[in-house]
């Protein structure tokens, strides 16, 4: 009886097609690269980026639209969410939205002079350097932003949360 209950869960939470994950890491990515615009730019506003643990509030906003990305999705399958897909998705979402934002950064360090003059004095001569630094400690903060989404995924495979 537990044994086909089991059955019935995992072949419930295997029905998650390929294609709608990469509509959500798409979707949920843009929305983060979305919202760490519009922070950059009140930094900008506001005169505050040489803070740069002000930074931080992307991770944030990662986890938080993660956590939201995560709880969406189990509502509208009805069912659990495994915890390697969730990892995954959550892992190509935050690199998604970081490549996206290290793009931005880059493009807008090319014509604002205040900018590219923080940059050079923090990175060097090399232009791209801040685009990829951003890129990388993005895809770093990804991964444990990750491994909390997966564990709060597994919640609802534990039955410890109600779908």
């Amino acid at each position: 009886m537990i044994i086909t209950e089991i059955k019935k869960k995992v072949l419930k939470a295997d029905k998650i097609s390929l294609l709608k994950t990469k509509q959500k890491i798409i979707i949920f990515g843009v929305l983060n690269c979305t919202i760490y615009i519009i922070l950059f730019m009140s930094f900008r506003c506001f005169n505050l980026l040489h803070f740069s643990g002000l930074r931080m509030l992307n991770y944030v906003s990662l986890f938080l639209i993660s956590l939201y990305q995560i709880n969406r999705w189990v509502k509208q399958i009805g069912t659990y969410i495994p915890s390697l897909q969730a990892f995954s998705a959550i892992f190509f979402t935050g690199a998604w939205s970081f490549m996206l934002f290290a793009g931005f950064i880059f493009v807008y360090s090319l014509f604002d002079p205040y900018l590219t003059e923080l940059y050079f004095n923090t990175y060097g001569k090399l232009h791209s350097w801040s685009a990829l630094l951003i890129f990388f400690e993005g895809v770093a903060g990804s991964v444990i932003i990750a491994l909390v989404a997966m564990m709060y995924s597994d919640r609802y495979e534990d039955g410890e949360a109600k779908i």
